[in-house]
């Protein structure tokens, strides 16, 4: 019988961002927000080019919901 050696799609960093991602709601809090950038900085050095660009997209996201204007400049990566 042939097996072939299955490659995951995305990393286990990515897959822990995107877990913490899928646990949070819209408005986005400070507490959110704090606990997306511990998770998203920790994961940051081993994401790919393509994982990257997912949760940047996420973060885009997240700047237009979160819960106060002055929250978006507290989310990791944004200036």
């Amino acid at each position: 019988m042939n097996t072939v050696q299955a490659i995951p799609l995305f990393s286990q960093a990515f897959q822990d961002v995107s877990s913490y991602i899928a646990s949070i709601r819209a408005p986005y809090t400070l507490q959110d927000i704090q606990g997306f950038n511990t998770a998203y900085k920790r994961a940051y050095p081993s994401l790919s080019r393509e994982e990257k660009r997912r949760i940047e997209a996420f973060v885009d996201t997240m700047i237009e919901r979160v819960a106060q204007k002055e929250l978006a400049s507290k989310i990791f990566g944004v200036v």
